[in-house]
């Protein structure tokens, strides 16, 4: 048996990767503490196609119903021209029999909202917090965070992003492992007065691609904006609508009118895509899972699965060894081939 079991381990991120760390974690019987940035749950982003290593992860968490009553409506992908026009369409269904039946099209939050829904009841969950600093020494971490209260814990799991807090005050500052791949993408909600059907509608013309989709708030539609840009970093909400109207000018199809018709700009979702690539996960007593270490850009489809598949490795390693270095380092070597070969195959998109 582990003598890690009676570990207290502090989660940076109550996303994907932090909830789902933080479930196997308390079923293995160490003590997790997940800190959060933010002041509640998030309601923003995109949606997610929701099959693979991820479903596996869910299932064995006994969240899958729950997750199947908030799946989008979605009965297809389709492509249109700049008329409307659909010129390619693959059904959901052949999607779902390809994977043998475990898909869903969710919300990203939707997702995170049933994680925390598993754990909130046994794990303690802070929100509006996050890590200003830690020291790290033989037997602890020493963590002070940003309301000015202190923790010692036994490890530190950064599972806060592509733009982790913890990989910027252990390992260094995100340009040494950010590889932007020149894109934002960007996901806003609209009414849905436009006459279309129950699909993932794409346009793209040469650098930049737009699509709607059934949302699962009544009488919204949501989207999902991709476009070539040079890399500008953080792009402040004040700031996001400005650059969408921008890069869209002139652009087919609808997307004028989605620009014209967004509910609350204010709540505008955007982000670089960017891979980050680390020679190392792990260090003393603090260790990377998810984007924070290995992020794949939403090219790879695979984002999800691996934050989730990778929360279960850790745990799964933390409960079998008899020391964290070893199960650090198990970790790393079991999902690091899976990363790179995904991240490699987002890149040639």
């Amino acid at each position: 048996m582990s003598t890690n079991r009676n570990l207290k381990i502090l989660i940076s991120g109550g996303g994907i990767a932090g909830l789902t760390l933080a479930f196997w974690l308390d079923q293995a019987g160490f003590t997790p503490i997940v800190i959060e940035q933010a002041h509640d749950l998030r309601r923003d982003g995109y949606a997610i196609d929701f099959y693979s290593t991820g479903y596996d992860v869910a299932e064995r968490m006994g969240i899958i119903a729950p997750l199947q009553r908030r799946q989008l409506a979605v009965d297809a992908l389709s492509f249109v021209d700049a008329a409307g026009k659909t010129t390619a369409r693959l059904d959901i269904t052949t999607m779902r029999k390809a994977v043998h039946g475990k898909y869903m099209a969710l919300m990203h939050y939707t997702l995170e909202e049933e994680l925390y829904a598993a754990v909130k009841d046994r794990v303690d969950v802070r929100f509006n917090r996050s890590i200003a600093a830690l020291r790290q020494t033989d037997d602890a971490v020493h963590v002070t965070l940003t309301d000015g209260s202190e923790e010692r814990v036994d490890l530190v799991v950064g599972a806060d992003g592509i733009h982790s807090n913890v990989r910027e005050l252990v390992f260094g500052p995100e340009e040494e492992f950010a590889r932007p791949l020149g894109y934002y993408t960007a996901a806003f909600n609209v009414p849905a007065h436009y006459d279309l059907p129950r699909a993932w509608v794409n346009y793209a013309e040469p650098q930049r691609q737009a699509s709607v989709y059934p949302s699962d708030k009544a009488g919204e539609l949501a989207t999902s904006f991709t476009f070539k840009a040079p890399d500008e970093g953080h792009i402040p909400r004040a700031q996001r609508l400005a650059k969408l109207r921008q890069v869209y000018q002139g652009m087919g199809w609808i997307t004028p009118q989605l620009l014209n018709d967004i509910l609350n700009p204010d709540a505008i979702f955007m982000d670089t895509v960017a891979q980050i690539v680390m020679p190392r996960w792990r260090k003393g007593r603090v260790v990377l899972v998810g984007d924070a270490c290995g992020c794949m850009t939403l090219f790879s489809g695979q984002g999800v699965s691996m934050a989730m598949g990778g929360a279960y490795i850790l745990a799964e390693e933390l409960r079998d060894n008899t020391d964290f270095q070893t199960a650090f380092q198990h970790f790393e070597h079991r999902l690091r081939p899976h990363i790179e070969a995904r991240q490699k195959g987002a890149h040639s998109l």
